[in-house]
């Protein structure tokens, strides 16, 4: 892969953290972390045990370019904002996207959140938990796939806050997902112009090139 091609924002040969099993057979692929200092963990399902032996024998390391030309599904990633996972659905050909939870250095975390804040120029908190109807967590691989944007911003009367996808029709139930509010942020830029509403406030459009439109509150 050229450097020219280069999906990702990472530097091609940074070191990532691998399953072994994976080099063997890619489709073990099971989810893939990039934590906060935007290094990727890519793993068959395992997770880091306190066993250091037991880690050393479960994982290796390899440059980025090579764990992408491994495993290409990699590249539909290049905009996972850092602090995430991605688990991969191999039916659906589609990653299903979350936030990181705290690991189990407390220290490491305060710092970490403490950072997070202090960047956070929006209203409300980095932290805060968002509601995202399913598809606006998903990403997938299929470049016919239409792209993810947000129809509809909901403060709810409590505060709390959801976000709506254009492929969920009106008035119909639907499914949603739970992202940090940096996350749905920075996947969705837009969004941030509307962080000032009200609860019990909704924004709506009618395409994702119209502007945002207060239809409620």
């Amino acid at each position: 892969m050229s450097s020219e091609n280069w999906p990702l924002r990472q530097d091609p040969e940074s070191p990532v953290i691998i399953s072994r099993s994976l080099v063997e057979d890619p489709s073990n692929l099971a989810f893939v972390v990039l934590d906060d200092d935007g290094d990727w963990f890519i793993s068959d399902g395992n997770e880091f045990s306190e066993d250091m032996d037991l880690n050393r024998d479960a994982f290796g390391a390899l440059p980025l370019r090579d764990a992408v030309e491994l495993i290409p599904e990699i590249a539909a990633l290049a905009g996972l904002p850092t602090g995430m996972a991605a688990d991969w659905d191999p039916e659906r050909r589609a990653w299903l996207l979350s936030s990181v939870a705290d690991s189990d250095d407390d220290e490491e975390d305060l710092l970490v959140r403490a950072a997070r804040l202090a960047a956070w120029t929006h209203p409300g908190s980095p932290l805060e938990e968002v509601q995202v109807s399913t598809e606006l967590a998903e990403i997938s691989t299929d470049p016919a796939a239409p792209a993810r944007a947000v129809r509809q911003v909901v403060r709810e009367a409590d505060g709390s806050w959801l976000l709506v996808g254009f492929q969920v029709p009106e008035d119909e139930d639907f499914e949603v997902e739970a992202l940090e509010m940096e996350h749905a942020v920075t996947l969705y830029p837009d969004v941030a112009l509307v962080l000032s509403a009200a609860p019990g406030q909704v924004y709506d459009r009618p395409s994702a090139d119209d502007p945002w439109e207060l239809v409620e509150g």
